[in-house]
């Protein structure tokens, strides 16, 4: 059975700027970034204003790009209204890929695969990385925390059980009718 963890919204906020403080720190500068939508959107609204307020100006987007069916279950990774974002990306600049986890490595690699032409520098930072699971070479450059769990973002409410959404919000459970 799969161990599940349930990240609440402010857990992921804080952590969404813990992430921004370690690219802060590295030295390095995005000059552009680009969240993975869904999970990875909330993430880059925080590491954007994190850097925004540190004085670091940075074209924000958002990509549409979906590779989980389930829970366990993944197909490769698709992209959706991705041309006029990625070909925005000019040689030379800076792209941080933003998003929630980094799980097989395989919508990392999808995104690093669109961005090639680009001759660009590209870092990956992701809240939650399973390096167990990753499927490829690639690693993110920034995390936050490692685990094995499967992890319960705050708008995940599909595929969890009755029980599991009292667990992660008896308030949302009784929204939902149950």
């Amino acid at each position: 059975m799969t161990t599940k963890i349930y990240i609440t919204a402010d857990d992921l906020l804080l952590d969404s700027f813990r992430l921004a403080r370690r690219i802060l720190d590295s030295g390095w500068t995005p000059d552009a970034l680009v969240a993975l939508w869904r999970g990875g959107t909330p993430v880059g609204v925080a590491v954007h204003e994190f850097l925004a307020y540190h004085g670091i100006a940075t074209r924000h987007m958002a990509l549409k790009c979906a590779s989980y069916t389930g829970i366990g279950s993944r197909s490769e990774p698709r992209f959706e209204y991705a041309d006029p974002a990625l070909d925005s990306i000019q040689p030379g600049q800076r792209v941080l890929i933003v998003d929630d986890i980094f799980d097989s490595g395989c919508t990392a690699n999808a995104v690093l695969r669109r961005l090639a032409g680009a001759q660009a520098d590209v870092r990956i930072a992701t809240v939650y990385w399973k390096p167990t699971h990753n499927t490829t070479t690639r690693t993110p450059d920034y995390y936050v925390h490692t685990t094995t769990d499967w992890v319960v973002f705050p708008h995940e409410i599909v595929g969890l059980t009755s029980a599991e959404i009292n667990q992660k919000s008896p308030a949302l459970s009784q929204m939902l009718g149950h």
